[in-house]
């Protein structure tokens, strides 16, 4: 009878807490926004009526006439949706554009000691700028305006959402409140924050290439006729994004379905030695284009019981990150060797080292140590590396790292050896 009560206590002061927390967040949000939205009005109003004041100077200076020149200023400055007027001392309109603002309730409600107010008119409020201005013996005052309707709309929609998202947060906080509270909450507590750290990381690294995706896509279509190298070139940058985009994707749904255990590893007998001599090869592409020299040597025939599209994975990646990481004209050594019960995979390049302070965290997800890379890596490399080599009962570990160059070491239960005929490396 007691645990019931006591489960639906903890949702209803859960869901309170929740909901104070919400409103107050909303609260600030609205406010905040209306803040920002004032302050973006006001901005717009002080370059128009700095621009109205460079006019009427030159007016003033070709016609001494205060009211054509006046008139003149009212004439170029005028914009749609903007009020604009030029008064005297006492508050007599010389020369006004008023758009939609009705006159009366701005000049009858207007206070000398007032430069900024929002005035009421019958099509809504406006933002009220009066600037006095010098020219030459004559004061003026230079009174600019803009409608408060974006900004009103703004708001709404804020509150609309807000409105329409509070009572779902809150019957999926009390759904998850009755959960939480029966199962226990340590074991979900720590798979929340592994979560919410992942998907903060990824929605960091996605954010880089989605952004200049879309940057590119406005920058092109900007203009109504651009050159056909224009065109092709803002392509390259949003195919080269893509593809970006696909192997981080890719690398990211590889470790949550490992963090799920739902990575079931298709084992089967191949040959070790093979799968490094093609990853080899197809490292060496990348490795040409740097000119970087790939030197594989040792033993033969090394059987291991493993998925082979895993393996190559594991492979491949580190040995792109040592590729990655020698300079240009340099050399990257390879070296498998066949131990009692275990194989070993050395893979050693002459970059320039890694940082002691930065070793214990070359395995954590989304970690670039170099930044001359230009982004071009996801930082997930060396723990994808790392989770497949766990899941084949082995290891990945930073055997040596100094300003020569770092070691990578692989681990791996073997096979016993099998006779087979020698295949020729094509």
């Amino acid at each position: 009878m007691n645990e019931p009560s006591l489960r639906l206590r903890l949702t209803v002061w859960y869901t309170l807490a929740l909901l104070v927390t919400l409103c107050l967040g909303a609260a600030v949000i609205l406010r905040e926004q209306a803040g920002v939205g004032m302050r973006r009005v006001d901005r717009e109003l002080e370059a128009l009526a700095g621009t109205l004041t460079g006019v009427l100077g030159d007016e003033l200076r070709e016609n001494p006439d205060v009211g054509e020149a006046a008139e003149e200023a009212c004439k170029t400055v005028k914009a749609p949706g903007r009020a604009v007027a030029i008064l005297d001392t006492s508050g007599r309109p010389l020369a006004a554009h008023w758009d939609r603002l009705s006159p009366g309730g701005v000049l009858t409600g207007r206070d000398d000691s007032r430069r900024v107010w929002t005035a009421s008119s019958p099509g809504g409020d406006w933002r009220v700028h009066a600037v006095p201005q010098s020219f030459q013996t004559r004061a003026l005052v230079l009174l600019v305006a803009a409608p408060l309707s974006d900004v009103r709309r703004e708001q709404h929609e804020v509150q609309e959402a807000m409105v329409i998202g509070i009572p779902i947060v809150l019957l999926i906080a009390v759904a998850g409140g009755l959960y939480l509270a029966s199962v226990g909450l340590r074991p979900i507590t720590d798979a929340l924050r592994t979560q919410r750290q992942f998907m903060a990381d990824a929605s960091h690294e996605l954010r880089t290439p989605v952004s200049i995706v879309r940057v590119s896509a406005d920058v092109a279509l900007s203009r109504e006729h651009r050159d056909e190298g224009e065109y092709r070139e803002a392509l390259a940058i949003v195919v080269g994004q893509a593809q970006r985009l696909g192997r981080l994707v890719d690398d990211m749904l590889v470790l949550a379905r490992a963090d799920a255990g739902g990575y079931a590893l298709r084992l089967v007998d191949l040959y070790f030695d093979e799968v490094v001599a093609d990853c080899r090869r197809a490292a060496g592409v990348l490795a040409n284009e740097r000119g970087v020299t790939i030197h594989l040597a040792g033993a033969t025939d090394v059987s291991v019981s493993g998925d082979e599209d895993l393996l190559r994975r594991l492979v491949l990646n580190i040995l792109q990150n040592a590729v990655q990481h020698s300079p240009a004209g340099g050399d990257v050594e390879v070296e498998l060797a066949r131990e009692p019960g275990q194989v070993r995979l050395r893979v050693s390049d002459h970059g320039s080292g890694i940082p002691i302070a930065d070793q214990t965290r070359i395995f954590d997800r989304f970690v670039q140590l170099d930044a001359s890379r230009g982004g071009r890596g996801t930082g997930l490399g060396l723990p994808i590396a790392r989770w497949i080599a766990e899941a084949h009962r082995g290891t990945l570990a930073l055997e040596a790292s100094d300003p020569q160059g770092s070691t990578f070491t692989v681990v791996l239960p073997a096979k016993p050896p099998e006779n087979r005929q020698p295949v020729e490396d094509g």
